[in-house]
């Protein structure tokens, strides 16, 4: 006995792209847009920053020998 199947498979396709994704790249392009503008007017991507270091560091203490 065969039976037959009233019902078709329908498979649908969607090519939509999210609303969030593309909100959540613009935040982030405003983001980095606005830390690359602070970095610039604080002078942290120029070369006018002189950095000096100095180290000053001890004698060194030579133990003597013991008299024999």
């Amino acid at each position: 006995m065969m039976t037959t199947q009233d019902r078709e498979t329908k498979v649908v396709y969607s090519y939509s792209s999210g609303g969030a994704g593309w909100f959540i790249a613009i935040l982030l392009l405003i983001v980095l847009g606005i830390g690359g503008l602070y970095l610039y007017n604080s002078g942290a991507l120029t070369d006018s920053n002189d950095v000096n270091v100095t180290i000053d560091v001890p004698d060194e203490v030579v133990p003597t020998a013991p008299a024999e």
